[in-house]
């Protein structure tokens, strides 16, 4: 069994005492941090010490993805100088723009793997696999399959053939909802409204839906009406806190 806790899922800044994207995906094997933007840190230690972080997964170098890695970084150094780490921590981030990427190791206790849709990896048992996003930067989708069961991250995107291969047949689907339908943004942004969520998961076949991404001060009562109208029963959303079993 994978469980999936949300660490943060605003965008692009965080609400007061709230965090943006962050994801901890366990197994009995191990945990992985997916995104680290702001205010996930000081989250994610309320759950996990930094000793048993196997791993960080970065879809990409947005700020409110990336913000509390040089934090994170400190930590790592500290715990390690302290006799509480062992090993350094490996960070598998996007390897675009290469100017970001090439600012991720720090010294000898930071590492960093570069990924692409082509990467696969093994991490805490689950198996990861990438696809390529429609979004302003690079980005990458995320999905992790453990014993039978699949988890799939879309990352930030607008409509992407490449994101609706990865997410077909996903047992969760976890899905940025930037904008109603109504109030959706310019194309070239790449972020998805509610509605289009909602079509992909019913068209996709995935068998959970959860949206997340949500500006701080919407009302995500309206969001998950418009993406339920499409996707034809119950919709999800992510809170700072929600525990999911996968």
């Amino acid at each position: 069994m994978m469980k999936l806790r949300i660490l943060g899922e605003t965008g692009p800044f965080p609400a007061p005492g709230g965090a943006t994207t962050g994801l901890l995906l366990s197994t009995d094997e191990g945990n992985v941090l997916i995104d680290c933007g702001s205010g996930v840190f000081s989250e994610l230690t309320r759950h996990l010490e930094v000793k048993d972080l196997d791993a960080v997964v970065i879809t990409h170098h947005h700020a409110d993805h990336v913000t509390d890695i040089p934090v994170l970084r400190y930590a790592v150094m500290l715990h390690r100088m302290q006799g509480k780490r062992r090993g350094p921590l490996t960070i598998y981030a996007n390897n675009e723009p290469e100017a970001d990427f090439a600012n991720l190791p720090f010294l000898e206790h930071v590492q960093a793997s570069p990924l692409t849709s082509k990467t696969e990896i093994t991490l805490a048992g689950m198996k990861f696999t990438f696809a390529n996003t429609a979004h302003a930067i690079p980005c990458l989708a995320v999905s992790a399959e453990y014993k039978g069961k699949r988890f799939v991250f879309s990352g930030d995107s607008g409509p992407s053939e490449s994101l609706e291969q990865l997410a077909t047949g996903a047992d969760f689907f976890l899905c940025e909802s930037s904008w109603l339908h109504k109030d959706r943004g310019p194309a070239h942004i790449g972020h998805l409204s509610a509605k289009e969520a909602g079509e992909i998961g019913k068209r996709v076949g995935v068998k959970r839906l959860c949206l997340t991404h949500f500006y701080p001060d919407h009302d995500r009562s309206q969001f998950k009406q418009e993406a339920e109208a499409e996707f034809g029963r119950e919709v999800l959303i992510a809170e700072q806190g929600a525990v999911y079993e996968i």
